[in-house]
């Protein structure tokens, strides 16, 4: 499991490799749109697709989780764009179009 850093909101800056592209794709279409916190990383996951995420927190934060082969890991996004802005832009991208995207609201739980 290769990793990278990236400079983001908060001071842990470790991204997995596999998260990357997730990463860059939103560092390029919504530049200041969003803000990138990256979070806990896990190993051993045992994934066999690759998916993406997102839990609403609150109408400015989102818990992402990428999930791919054998790594995990946790993020937080800052922003007001909403899911369906965020995702509709994932599956028009060329690259990121095979990735699964997962929604869940908390807002109001």
């Amino acid at each position: 499991m290769r990793s990278s850093h990236v400079n983001e909101r908060g001071s842990h800056t470790t991204v997995i490799e596999h998260a990357l592209p997730i990463i860059e794709f939103f560092k390029k279409k919504f530049k200041k749109e969003i803000k990138i916190a990256p979070g806990k990383i896990e190993g051993n996951v045992g994934a066999k697709s690759k998916t993406v995420k997102f839990k609403h927190i609150n109408n400015e934060v989102y818990e992402m989780v990428i999930t791919h082969k054998s790594s995990r890991q946790e993020f937080k996004v800052f922003t007001t764009l909403s899911y369906k802005e965020i995702t509709n832009a994932i599956r028009e991208d060329k690259k990121l179009r095979d990735w699964n995207c997962g929604y869940t609201d908390m807002r109001h739980s």
